[in-house]
C-alpha cells in the first residue's frame, strides 16, 4: 500500500533482529519514516541510527505486554503508526523434557500475544493500515524448531487470519521464511557437508524476507489480506 500520510511510521519489533535489521534497511531505502523496537543490542542500534539519522530506536521488553505504554513512546517519538511489522520473535531450542511451562509461554508472549496486543493497540489509534507478522517454515514443518517455537509460529499463522478478519479493513498478513541464513548458519553441519539435513535452498537471505516484506505494505493489492507468504525455496512443500 502506498503511505499517503507523510508523518506516518512503520513500526518494526525486533529491529535489531537478523530481519529485522533487514526490514528496517529496505524500508528506509524506500523514504519510509521507521520506528524500531529493540531489547538490549544498543550497539547494532547506534549503527543503523549512524546509517539514517531519522530513525527513531525505542527500547521495550515485550514479555512485559506494556504495550499502551511502549505505543505512547512511539507515537510521541515518530508519529502516528500506518504500518506493523512485528519481527520480534523469541527463538528457542530447548528440548521438551527440559522445557518448563514458564519459559513455553513466555515465548508465546513475546512471538504471538504482543503481535496481538499491537496490532489491537494500534487499531483502536485509528492511523493502522497493514499489519506484517514474521511467522516460519517452523510453523509446517515441526522438527525444524523446539515446541515452543513450532508452536508459536502455528499461533501466528491463526492470529494472522483471525486479525485479518476482525482488524478489516487494516490488511494483515504474515511472511513464513525458512531458515535465516546467518553466521549462525555458516559452517553448520546441520546445513552443509555430505550429512546435512536442511538442503541449501531452505536457507533464505534476510534482505530475500524484507523484499516480500516491502510488497506486502507497498506494492500488493488491497484485497491481499489474511495470507501467510512462504519464503522457503518451495522447501515447505515436501518433506525434508
Amino acid at each position: 500500500m502506498v503511505v499517503i500520510d507523510a508523518t506516518a511510521c512503520t513500526l518494526v519489533t525486533g529491529g535489531t533482529g537478523v530481519v529485522g535489521q533487514a526490514v528496517v534497511r529496505r524500508l528506509l531505502a524506500a523514504g519510509r519514516r521507521v520506528c524500531l523496537t529493540y531489547g538490549a543490542n544498543s550497539t547494532v542500534v547506534e549503527k543503523l541510527v549512524a546509517e539514517a539519522p531519522g530513525l527513531v530506536a525505542v527500547r521495550a521488553d515485550l514479555r512485559s505486554l506494556d504495550i499502551g505504554s511502549l505505543l505512547d513512546k512511539v507515537v510521541d517519538r515518530a508519529g502516528p503508526v500506518e504500518a506493523l511489522v512485528h519481527a520480534a520473535a523469541l527463538v528457542d531450542h530447548t528440548p521438551v523434557a527440559s522445557l518448563e511451562a514458564e519459559h513455553f509461554a513466555e515465548v508465546l508472549t513475546v512471538n504471538v500475544t504482543a503481535a496481538f496486543a499491537l496490532a489491537r493497540g494500534l487499531a483502536k489509534r485509528g492511523a493502522l493500515r497493514d499489519v506484517v507478522l514474521l511467522s516460519s517454515i517452523a510453523a509446517s514443518i515441526a522438527d525444524l524448531g523446539s515446541v515452543a517455537y513450532t508452536t508459536s509460529k502455528g499461533a501466528t499463522d491463526a492470529l494472522t487470519r483471525a486479525l485479518a478478519l476482525h482488524l478489516a479493513p487494516v490488511r494483515v498478513n504474515a511472511v513464513a521464511p525458512g531458515i535465516i541464513r546467518s553466521h549462525r548458519t555458516d559452517g553448520d553441519p546441520l546445513f552443509s557437508g555430505p550429512s546435512a539435513r536442511i538442503p541449501d535452498a531452505a536457507l533464505v537471505a534476510p534482505g530475500e524476507v524484507a523484499d516480500v516484506v516491502f510488497y506486502l505494505l507497498d506494492g500488493a493489492p488491497d484485497a491481499l489480506s489474511g495470507q501467510v507468504l512462504g519464503v522457503d525455496g518451495g522447501v515447505s512443500l515436501r518433506r525434508l
